[in-house]
């Protein structure tokens, strides 16, 4: 993607109130610990991922010469990758690396990454090793000037191969989205012509020996239903494909949904979504609570082959000076995340290798980026998703810790930060009790029906799988083991008494009709179908209740009814409250909280606040004897840096506040603080993201009287 696009494309994402990326990455890019050799190639599990790019991970080389992939090759095949993507190979970008995305025409070419023939010797150079070449192709549009454009694709000659200019995309308008320009002038993808030069270039793609290609804006291109055959024309070579949808197809809520549908009839898409919740909860030390196809913008229905995640990608680090947030992580917090979501079972990952340099227009063509991916724990990743294709996949969090385990198999554990002893769930019992070396770390793991214990070490990446020779002396018999509750997995030592597990709603601070809870369970199963079960106020404590113990591992919803789209919380397609097998009490900000149904006496909202003290954080130099009565003055909500605006300036200062990078004090803070629960959190960095794209909001953007 073009560094000219506009925002629709921000980061892809990103809903959750979860928190959000970290610390500054400081170390360089080149920077390299535990490296996997190349000799390891011949100890390297096998696996079943020969013909399918889907069961296997990719390594996003992007911006790297042709050259320097091919020899890279035998350490990329000893770190367990099965496919390698390229960034454009359309002529003719040189100097910064966004001018490979305004290339000149449709045919391999000459660029700042090398010529046709290298290109040629680098897929050779992949074959030995048995490594599918994924080749990034620009399709949208062309160079933004028009200079340079070859003859067949030309404005001069061929005009109706190009929309009439109909300003900027802008999402919440699907027609502006597909026909208007992104910087550069639109091209006419409904063009039947148009067409088949984009298929004649994929297929001198696939001639060369490319098996799959990365479809650059994707979201910009039209759809059958929309009267574009595009998709179905350049994909009928058979080879694979996907299509770069960051945050959304253009449009929200069930237009939305339809819309990855259709693109999935023809090619997978991105799940940038899952990819920066997953990556915003490692930034907050904590595990991202489960899977969620597409996050928040479509359903969990999809094929899971038609998905592609990954922990980052270009359009995260190469645009920090706009909108590119995941160069706050570190590598080590990328790689966890990548952990996460590079286990699941028919779903590739891209693993992608940082540029040296953070600022989008000092990141040159053809410059080798990061060799992190050679660390242990990312080969490691990488080969036990090798050994365990066609496994079913199972994924549990305690919220500090995510187990992820493949049915008959082993198991990834990721602690969200350090190392340590760990004692976690066996999801679904579906890895194999018995004895385990981590393969990373060398530690040994205790594998039970119920549960995975040992030592994690410093990479905070433990890979457990059959290859270490595990002793399946202990071994449980789990064939009649389905319980997706792991109802013994989890740390339930503040609990409540007799193990019950209860969900209270205080209505005190919300005066609904009626509380309605829904809970879902993943990777499936219900409470109820929506809206949930109706809750009865409880006599005792005043507060609506719940008995959760059949749901106690599930994520919870409320609302106050199926037809009311405004009281519920979470909002609507955001991720439900994580129960963690604990009593909690929703109650005023939308607090959600563990609760001692013994001692439950007051609602939560007679509690004394213990965010108070934050309402003034800015001007108090004696904050232990200050009497000063706040006063209360117009606030633009979202405007964090006072200009009177809201956009991702706001978003990006206010997650540096989050992150202990800045200092929001006053009013800055109160219009930073956007759910109003008295301190700046990753969720008012994402809202104001989400209201920056179009998202409806009752607060952000609306100027209110708060106390300063």
């Amino acid at each position: 993607m073009n560094l000219k696009r506009t925002m629709c494309a921000i980061l892809a994402a990103s809903m959750l109130t979860t928190g959000i990326v970290l610390t500054q990455n400081t170390a360089s890019a080149q920077t390299v610990t535990t490296p996997v050799t190349a000799a390891s190639t011949e100890n390297m599990p096998t696996t079943g991922a020969a013909a399918n790019i889907v069961d296997g991970n990719i390594l996003h080389c992007f911006d790297w010469k042709y050259n320097d992939i091919a020899q890279e090759m035998p350490n990329i095949a000893a770190a367990g990758f099965t496919s390698v993507q390229t960034s454009p190979a359309q002529p003719d970008g040189s100097d910064t690396w966004w001018w490979l995305y305004q290339p000149t025409g449709f045919y391999v070419g000459s660029n700042g990454l090398g010529t046709k023939e290298d290109l040629q010797n680098m897929i050779n150079a992949a074959k030995q090793y048995n490594i599918k070449v994924i080749v990034d192709v620009v399709a949208n549009h062309l160079r933004g000037d028009g200079t340079g454009v070859a003859e067949n694709m030309n404005r001069n000659n061929h005009g109706d191969y190009w929309h009439e200019n109909i300003g900027s995309a802008k999402d919440g308008d699907r027609y502006s989205v597909t026909h208007g320009d992104i910087g550069m002038a639109d091209i006419n993808s409904e063009h039947p012509e148009v067409q088949q030069i984009v298929l004649g270039y994929t297929k001198e793609l696939q001639n060369m020996g490319v098996a799959g290609i990365r479809w650059d804006a994707a979201k910009h291109i039209g759809l059958p239903s929309e009267g574009c055959d595009f998709w179905k024309v350049v994909t009928s070579q058979g080879m694979y494909h996907y299509g770069e949808i960051l945050n959304n197809p253009g449009v929200f809520d069930e237009a939305a949904k339809n819309c990855y549908r259709e693109y999935t009839q023809y090619i997978g898409v991105t799940d940038s979504q899952y990819g920066m919740d997953t990556r915003n909860d490692i930034g907050s030390g904590k595990c991202i609570g489960g899977y969620a196809n597409l996050g928040s913008e479509t359903d969990t229905n999809l094929p899971a082959n038609k998905l592609v995640y990954w922990a980052e990608s270009h359009d995260n680090w190469c645009n920090n000076d706009d909108w590119g947030y995941s160069w706050w992580a570190s590598q080590e917090q990328i790689d966890r995340a990548y952990a996460i979501v590079a286990t699941r079972n028919g779903i590739p990952a891209l693993y992608f290798s940082r540029p040296g340099s953070t600022r989008k227009d000092d990141i040159k063509i053809g410059q080798k980026g990061s060799t992190a991916f050679q660390s242990a724990a990312v080969a490691e990743v990488n080969k036990f998703k090798n050994v365990s294709v066609g496994q079913a996949d199972y994924y549990t969090s305690t919220g500090e810790c995510a187990s992820i385990t493949r049915k008959g198999g082993g198991a990834v554990i990721v602690k969200a930060t350090g190392g340590g002893q760990v004692s976690v769930p066996n999801g679904g019992s579906y890895a194999k009790p018995g004895q385990y070396k981590d393969h990373v770390s060398g530690n040994e793991f205790t594998v039970t029906a119920d549960t995975i214990s040992g030592n994690v070490g410093d990479s905070g990446i433990a890979v457990l799988y059959e290859g270490s020779e595990p002793d399946t002396s202990t071994s449980q018999d789990t064939s009649t083991s389905q319980d997706t509750s792991t109802s013994t997995s989890q740390d339930t030592s503040t609990s409540v008494s007799g193990g019950s597990v209860n969900i209270y709603f205080d209505n005190s601070a919300y005066n609904w009709s009626s509380v309605y809870c829904y809970i879902y369970m993943t990777p499936s199963g219900e409470n109820a179908k929506w809206p949930g079960v109706k809750l009865e106020k409880d006599s005792a404590t005043g507060l609506y209740k719940y008995n959760a113990d059949a749901y106690k591992n599930g994520f919870a919803m409320f609302s106050d009814g199926a037809e009311n789209t405004s009281n519920r919380y979470p909002a609507d397609q955001d991720p439900g409250l994580e129960i963690g097998g604990k009593s909690k009490v929703f109650g005023a900000g939308n607090s959600w909280v563990d609760t001692d149904d013994n001692k439950q006496t007051t609602t939560e909202s007679d509690k004394p606040s213990d965010t108070a003290v934050n309402t003034d954080s800015g001007t108090s130099t004696d904050t232990g004897t200050s009497t000063d009565t706040p006063k209360e003055v117009d606030v633009l909500m979202g405007d964090a840096n006072s200009d009177n605006k809201v956009n991702l300036r706001d978003a990006s200062i206010t997650l540096k506040s989050a992150v202990k990078k800045a200092d929001l004090t006053g009013k800055a803070f109160a219009a930073g603080d956007i759910d109003g629960n008295g301190q700046i959190t990753a969720a008012d960095s994402l809202g104001i993201q989400r209201f920056d794209v179009g998202y409806p909001s009752d607060t952000i953007g609306k100027t209110v009287k708060k106390a300063v």
